[in-house]
């Protein structure tokens, strides 16, 4: 009975939503790892705080609460948002299974905050809650060594060391995710260590690992060439890494940063813009794939190589000006504050910049709401398009929301820049509130193009009328355009789209 008392008291604390509809969690806990594979760590967040609102389990709120506090400090070093996360969750769900992390990871955040009697408390309680997890040892070391520090009136000092000059790092782009890999050599390579002439070469699964014809090889294959390969009809450069991974062969190409580079700036922005733009764009793409690849250590790869990450092209046709301004800011990142920058950038502002915190609910202070004239300078690109209703009731149902006819969608919860931060979705049996940029990236995000728009219903449709295309944080590639048009030096088109960021070299 005692039991039954403490977990009505808990409920009574978890947020309370009303609704008459099933909700399935799982297209969006995949959609979330999928984000997070590639690198989207701001859009994972997003998509774990709609399942810990709609979801009706209790392991699956705490385990979608526990994956935003994850991710917060592991991938956004943002340990107090992390630490609020963590906290939220022992709170409300004390008795989950799914607290390991939050007990054993807050505890060492307080650790590296000098907040010895508190971490201690938390290490103590990993123990006692999960003694069996294969971190024990870890947690017990840390208790007596925590007890020793406070007998001695220690307190631990950790300090962050900016990147400094060093060797150039090689970046791990996904390029698919398949049965069968088809590659081609026009001359000799090595195959997990072995020369193979060159030649058309099938990878397939089988048994459980991949095999080159009837040869059996691994679940890791190690790929390495003389010159270019031919995959899917694309030329790379560099080595390749076939995968084994839930029954697909993940095929990662393995490349120098700068070489890298050089298939991603004329896929994000053409070769024929002027150079200074063309630079500004190198440097926000290595500043986002450095950002990225320092937080994928422990994951099978860094980036994709489509718009989930940022464009990837291998070998492109040779384009003088692109490879110049790749070359001009050989090893620049931005930096705040003595820290790498997540360097988002979008097509279009429509001519005004949006905070990450109204896109995704992650804050990062070199984003801001701000006037951009240039944008609508060059291109005043607007836009409407009309969306049946019954589209958006099959996507929210992909989506998991077991909603029956839809009866009106409204604007909700507008930003000061004009763009809307969520819609509210009234159907028969329940409602919806949805992140804006989730609709728009859900409904394709060609068709509305972004979230500074407004929405009116037309019988059984919505008719959306807007300007601009893309999230809106970060840098527009068009105003960058504009910029350099009028003269200004690509470090000027990032000191006004990133805000107290400044450039350093690395390497």
């Amino acid at each position: 009975m005692a039991k039954i008392i403490k977990f009505t008291l808990i409920c009574l604390f978890i947020p309370c939503i009303t609704f008459a509809y099933s909700f399935n969690p799982k297209p969006l806990l995949d959609q979330a790892r999928t984000y997070l594979e590639s690198g989207n760590f701001a859009q994972a967040i997003e998509s774990y705080d709609l399942v810990y609102t709609y979801a009706r389990d209790v392991e699956v709120k705490a385990k979608a609460l526990v994956r935003m506090a994850d991710i917060s400090a592991l991938f956004l070093d943002q340990k107090e948002v992390a630490k609020n996360y963590y906290q939220k969750a022992i709170k409300l769900f004390p008795y989950s299974r799914e607290l390991k992390n939050a007990y054993f990871n807050l505890a060492m955040l307080l650790y590296e905050q000098g907040s010895l009697q508190d971490s201690l408390h938390y290490f103590q309680d990993f123990i006692h809650n999960f003694p069996q997890d294969i971190r024990y040892s870890t947690a017990d070391y840390m208790i007596e060594r925590i007890k020793r520090e406070i007998r001695k009136g220690e307190i631990p000092s950790f300090k962050i060391e900016p990147p400094s000059l060093g060797d150039e790092p090689m970046i791990r782009v996904l390029l698919a995710k398949v049965k069968n890999v088809n590659l081609t050599s026009k001359q000799n390579l090595w195959i997990n260590g072995s020369s193979y002439p060159k030649g058309v070469y099938v990878f397939k699964i089988k048994n459980g690992t991949i095999y080159l014809g009837q040869k059996r090889l691994n679940r890791v294959v190690d790929l390495k060439f003389i010159d270019v390969f031919i995959f899917n009809n694309k030329k790379y450069k560099g080595r390749l890494k076939l995968k084994l991974k839930d029954n697909l062969i993940l095929v990662i190409n393995c490349l120098p940063m700068e070489e890298y580079l050089k298939g991603v700036v004329p896929k994000e922005m053409s070769a024929s813009w002027p150079l200074e733009a063309l630079k500004a764009q190198a440097v926000a793409a290595r500043s986002y794939a450095y950002f990225v690849h320092l937080k994928s250590e422990e994951k099978d790869f860094d980036l994709s190589s489509s718009v989930a990450s940022q464009v990837y092209g291998g070998i492109l046709p040779q384009s003088s000006k692109s490879i110049q301004a790749v070359w001009d800011t050989r090893g620049e990142i931005l930096m705040f504050k003595g820290k790498p920058v997540i360097a988002y950038f979008h097509s279009h502002s429509g001519g005004v910049l949006e905070t990450a915190k109204n896109v995704w609910k992650v804050q990062f202070p070199y984003f801001r709401i701000k006037r951009d004239p240039y944008s609508n300078k060059i291109k005043k690109l607007e836009w409407r398009t009309e969306i049946s209703l019954s589209k958006i009731e099959n996507v929210l149902r992909e989506k998991g929301f077991g909603l029956s006819r839809i009866k009106r969608v409204e604007s909700k919860d507008v930003s000061p820049s004009g763009r809307v931060i969520n819609f509210s979705i009234t159907a028969e049996n329940g409602e919806v509130l949805l992140a804006s940029n989730n609709m728009r990236i859900w409904l394709g995000p060609s068709i509305i193009k972004s979230t500074l728009c407004s929405v009116k219903q037309v019988g059984t449709n919505l008719l959306f009328k807007g300007r601009g295309y893309g999230h809106g944080v970060g840098m527009s590639q068009w105003g960058a355009y504009d910029m350099a048009k009028e003269g200004k030096k690509y470090r000027e088109i990032l000191q006004f789209y990133y805000p107290g960021t400044t450039v350093k070299t690395i390497y």
